[in-house]
């Protein structure tokens, strides 16, 4: 899986908001979400959690005029990849967006 999202944002302030994004989410959906961790490596964010009792990692590498989110589904989680797409690009693009206004 891979989202790309466009932002108009310095790059540091861009990293600041894309750390939030699956903080944010596993907040929302508390109750499918769990055991969320973060590491940031410079410009890339490496992220694993638990989805209805499926591991799920990836990385969110933050660009000077995009933010990319890569992450391999676990087989069994591939009939909901395009909720899961949506779901993880609704909530950076709101992110991004609100960001610039901060």
């Amino acid at each position: 899986m891979i989202i790309i999202i466009q932002h108009q944002l310095p790059q540091e302030k861009a990293m600041q908001c894309a750390e939030k994004i699956f903080k944010d989410l596993s907040e929302k959906f508390k109750n499918e979400f769990s055991d969320l961790d973060q590491k940031t490596e410079k410009n890339i964010i490496l992220f694993s959690f638990r989805a209805r009792s499926m591991d799920i990692s990836g990385t969110v590498t933050v660009n000077k005029n995009d933010v990319t989110i890569e992450s391999k589904l676990p087989f069994a989680a591939r009939i909901f990849q395009g909720l899961i797409e949506n779901k993880i690009k609704e909530q950076a693009e709101n992110l991004l967006k609100n960001c610039q206004f901060a």
